[in-house]
């Protein structure tokens, strides 16, 4: 029996961290056992560790790079390893900068097509920022085409956060749509409710798991052969392959602080938007005051959420963007503990 596969893709920010949150918990009440492999850009793993907390379920990570680029050598093992858990639907989490088409190529190898299957490709959409994004990336035409990709590959598109536009807006956002793919579904939605019964119709809890296929036997880890810059990621422009060529990460860490100067709230969103458009996402488990709890923090869009947070290491972000001047980044986040 072939295990159904569902893709989440979508830019930085788009919602498919809670989207995959609601489609765990989903999956649960209906008996069905899920594989989890997520892929981020950065070194340390903030939305594994969401996942995690919330929904109680392991998760297979590839971090520090892009799944269908720098990692893609490593798909396969990962893909071996959930199946040999014998899940009853897997969902894999794309990076907001990955395209989705490549990993459909390697679920229809000679490796996976007997027992794994594309149940659906999910792409969201931020509905305040969609228009923007080719105009406002357009000196990286990688990126432009992977996004247009997002697209052209999804069986079913959904606009989240459609309350927070007009619906002017998301008209011309369904016709900028319908430009790249005339065939999906397309759904509005906000904090990403899409009709979940829909998304797993046809999958049902396999009446016996031990004869069902596995690969991990006949895969071996790969070796690493890649290079990535220390603290990020980014891709060359002599790489020939992968879906970004401009966009990388770099890690902040909490210096020891001072009981005069502590990391606010207000410090930390004025850090964020004094970046511009160079920043497209941040997100990490931070620390506001000296001793006090950790709490998660998201930006993007320009907009930035708070949570209460369990995580129990040492307090980290991670920042995502393009061109990236790291040196000039890390100044500036030390400077704000001075």
């Amino acid at each position: 029996m072939q295990t159904p596969v569902i893709l989440l893709s979508g830019f930085l920010g788009s919602g498919k961290t809670t989207l995959l949150l609601s489609l765990i918990q989903e999956s649960k009440r209906r008996g069905l056992r899920p594989g989890i492999l997520m892929n981020e850009l950065g070194k340390r793993d903030v939305d594994g560790t969401i996942l995690e907390e919330h929904a109680d379920i392991q998760v297979e990570k590839l971090l520090d790079g892009c799944v269908c680029c720098s990692r893609k050598s490593e798909l396969p093992y990962s893909l071996a390893l959930l199946q040999d858990q014998r899940p009853d639907v897997i969902y894999i989490e794309l990076t907001g900068v990955a395209d989705p088409y490549e990993i459909k190529t390697v679920l229809h190898g000679p490796e996976f097509r007997n027992c794994l299957k594309l149940h659906h490709t999910i792409t969201l959409l931020d509905a305040e920022n969609a228009l923007e994004y080719a105009s406002r990336f357009s000196a990286d035409k990688r990126l432009v085409q992977t996004l247009r990709k997002q697209l052209e590959t999804a069986d079913l598109i959904a606009v989240n956060k459609s309350d927070l536009v007009s619906r002017d807006m998301l008209a011309k956002i369904e016709n900028m749509v319908r430009k790249h793919n005339m065939t999906a579904k397309l759904t509005f939605t906000t904090y990403s409710r899409i009709p979940l019964p829909d998304l797993l119709q046809g999958i049902s809890p396999k009446a016996s798991n031990s004869h069902a296929p596995t690969v991990a036997g006949a895969i071996t880890k790969p070796v690493q052969v890649h290079s990535a810059i220390p603290d990020g990621h980014r891709h060359g422009a002599s790489e020939t392959s992968g879906s970004f060529s401009r966009v990388g990460t770099v890690t902040l860490t909490f210096p020891r602080q001072s009981p005069e100067r502590k990391l606010s709230r207000e410090r930390l969103e004025s850090f964020f938007q004094s970046w511009g458009d160079s920043l497209m996402r941040a997100k990490g488990h931070v620390a506001l005051d000296q001793g006090g709890p950790v709490r998660l923090v998201q930006y993007a869009g320009g907009r930035t959420s708070w949570e209460d947070s369990r995580y129990p290491g040492s307090p980290y972000l991670v920042c995502i963007g393009m061109d990236l001047n790291e040196t000039q980044l890390k100044e500036t986040w030390a400077a704000l503990f001075r």
